[in-house]
């Protein structure tokens, strides 16, 4: 499904677990698609809320790249659906506005779905 085709903001994280070949035999995770992770399976009806694509930690991830052009493919992001803005974008690609990074999508999706924020 092509980027532009969703009508739901697309939440891109990465895979679970990838290896990153200039680090041989060891496998990772990603603590920021990791804590976007926990949201999703813990605040009930957010997955269904949202497109969630996980992503290879290899480049060019050319399905980032497809929804927010070649100059940020760092991971996760979060776009929003044409027309709809946050206040914690902090890029926009043909008219669509996303947010990268953990904590500015929680805090973009508590402006956009009402979920609960974290506890000071």
């Amino acid at each position: 499904m092509a980027a532009a085709a969703s009508p739901k903001p697309i939440l891109f994280l990465l895979d679970r677990e990838f290896v990153d070949g200039q680090l041989p035999g060891q496998r990772f995770f990603c603590r920021h698609s990791l804590l976007l992770e926990g949201a999703l399976s813990s605040i009930d009806g957010l997955d269904a809320q949202l497109d969630v694509r996980r992503i290879g930690f290899a480049r060019p991830r050319r399905e980032v790249i497809a929804a927010v052009g070649e100059q940020d493919e760092s991971l996760p992001k979060l776009v929003l659906p044409q027309g709809v803005r946050s206040e914690h974008a902090n890029g926009a690609y043909q008219d669509r506005q996303y947010v990268t990074g953990a904590e500015p999508i929680l805090a973009a999706l508590n402006g956009l779905l009402g979920i609960p924020v974290a506890h000071p």
